[in-house]
């Protein structure tokens, strides 16, 4: 149940770019092509003319899911892509050990719900929820830890490379972590149990992380796919090619990016000359055109220029998209409509848009992501006893513990009026004193300024001496803001789902998808 709630715009926490984003008459609206509303699909939906492969989708997230035995129960859901009134919301996010942070969840439910949404709107085509599975990143330290119940798990490896391709070796030290932290929690076994069917040692990273997603979400109609495949690859080998060729990213992205720093917003992602990395287990490293050649960096490879473009066209899997390609080849494979993120990936997502039409990809409605807070039903109590609501967890903890001081006091701590009666009568000084010397002028409002300074102090004081009376209070509130928003940050980004699952089970999930609405631009705080 929703007990509070306020605009994504209003919460300073967000950043500029996603607070601006969610604006009601935002000045990015150049910079993406659909208003994100219910209305908007039937023009998506109309203008939509790609040509998308949906025996070869279909094959293979057959192949993968009859591989992890999740095939049974899944079949005619995966089938449904082949038809040609079939569309997908999509998602994406590394691999991530045991789901990854909060948000990850929340980016698939926000996905199922605006599918939800839209079939309701559209009864004449099927409307499937998509996660996809980013397994090619190769930066580990960013997917090889997790946080459950405030402890860091962290999974220690040598394995380089794309991550998603690692094998599980020393995972088990993982999972007996994690079982001490969920133990004696009313779904301490059907977590445990997952986890370990997830992350089985023919399993790799992306296979456990994608095991792990159908298991928990397929029920809601929820697709996963893994787009390290050589046949999706295939799909994608001439853009490869033509980037590999013709540098054609870098100049759409950075003038875009140009653009968008005129309006005050940073660049959010680097356009390298050629934005395809080369890779294979082991490494995943950045590619240079230099003197007719290409050069490997990382392996020491250089190849001519003729016998590279035949690689790519060949073995199109050898090459990897980055961030500035990666949204490209997510389009290139899926009939999708509406694209579901965070701020983060959406304001890369905005520097997209001319790159997408130089393409002739279409770009689709961008959404953004629910974002939350689980509250407990005393921390609600709490936050109801205190007078406080989401915006005063905006606040720095000093800046609360000061607002909540005076708002608590007996006493009016303020004294602004006091002050401007005085300052009154000193400028009543000041024109008698300019009278009888012009000099003095500048005398009396030195010591104005001087008095000011002294009803500041004096401020100062008596809020100190209020919050000493109020100091339990005061501490109590404090700890609640450290609960809610750890480190001035959101539990979200941190904590990951088996937390709460760990305590509610399906009922965690079943809150969630109610409570949530990705067209609505809020951030909830929710009581389950």
């Amino acid at each position: 149940m929703i007990v509070d709630s306020i605009a994504l715009s209003d919460f300073q926490v967000f950043s500029k770019i996603d607070r601006d984003l969610n604006k009601a008459n935002t000045e990015l609206q150049e910079f993406y092509k659909w208003q994100p509303t219910i209305d908007t699909f039937s023009k998506i939906i109309a203008a939509r003319s790609y040509p998308i492969d949906r025996t070869v989708l279909n094959d293979v997230l057959k192949e993968q899911y009859q591989f992890l035995g999740l095939l049974e129960g899944n079949e005619a859901r995966i089938g449904s892509i082949q038809d040609s009134n079939s569309f997908t919301i999509c998602t994406a996010h590394q691999s991530s050990l045991f789901g990854g942070p909060g948000f990850v969840i929340s980016k698939a439910l926000s996905a199922i719900k605006l599918a939800q949404q839209l079939q309701e709107k559209n009864q004449t085509c099927k409307i499937i929820p998509f996660f996809v599975i980013g397994s090619e990143d190769h930066d580990t330290d960013e997917l090889n830890h997790t946080y459950v119940n405030g402890t860091r798990i962290t999974w220690d490896t040598i394995q380089k490379g794309p991550v998603g391709r690692f094998n599980l070796d020393g995972i088990d030290g993982c999972i007996n972590e994690l079982k001490i932290l969920i133990q004696n929690t009313p779904f301490e076994k059907e977590l445990t149990s997952l986890i370990e069917s997830a992350y089985k040692p023919e399993n790799t990273f992306a296979q456990a992380f994608q095991y792990l997603l159908i298991q928990l979400l397929s029920s809601y109609g929820l697709l996963v796919l893994n787009t390290d495949h050589p046949v999706l690859k295939k799909r994608f080998s001439s853009f490869i090619k033509q980037e590999l060729l013709h540098s054609s990213s870098k100049a759409l992205v950075t003038e875009t990016q140009s653009l968008l720093d005129r309006k005050g917003y940073s660049p959010a992602a680097y356009a390298r000359d050629i934005n395809v990395f080369y890779f294979d287990d082991g490494f995943r490293e950045r590619i240079e055109k230099e003197n007719g050649s290409y050069k490997i960096f990382g392996i020491q490879k250089e190849v001519n220029a003729d016998d590279f473009i035949l690689e790519a066209e060949e073995h199109p899997e050898r090459f990897s998209p980055n961030v500035v390609m990666r949204p490209l080849y997510q389009e290139v494979i899926l009939p999708n409509l509406a694209y579901v993120g965070g701020g983060g990936e959406l304001a890369y997502w905005l520097e997209r848009k001319h790159q997408f039409e130089a393409m002739n990809v279409p770009y689709p409605m961008l959404v953004r992501r629910d974002s939350f807070i689980i509250i407990t039903a005393e921390d609600y109590k709490l936050m109801q006893e205190f007078q406080m609501t989401m915006k005063d967890l905006d606040e720095r903890t000093d800046v609360l513990i000061n607002n909540l001081a005076e708002r608590w006091s007996k006493s009016d701590l303020d004294l602004n009026n006091e002050e401007i009666e005085i300052l009154k009568w000193f400028d009543q000084i000041k024109t008698k004193a300019i009278e009888i010397d012009s000099t003095l002028g500048a005398t009396v409002e030195g010591e104005k300024s001087k008095l000011s300074k002294s009803i500041e102090y004096i401020e100062k004081k008596l809020l100190k001496a209020e919050k000493l009376k109020l100091e339990v209070r005061l501490n109590k509130a404090r700890k609640l803001k450290d609960r809610l928003m750890p480190d001035g940050n959101l539990l979200e980004r941190k904590e990951n789902f088996m937390t709460y699952y760990s305590m509610y089970g399906p009922r965690f999930f079943n809150v969630l998808l109610e409570d949530f609405n990705p067209l609505a631009f809020q951030f909830k705080m929710i009581e389950i």
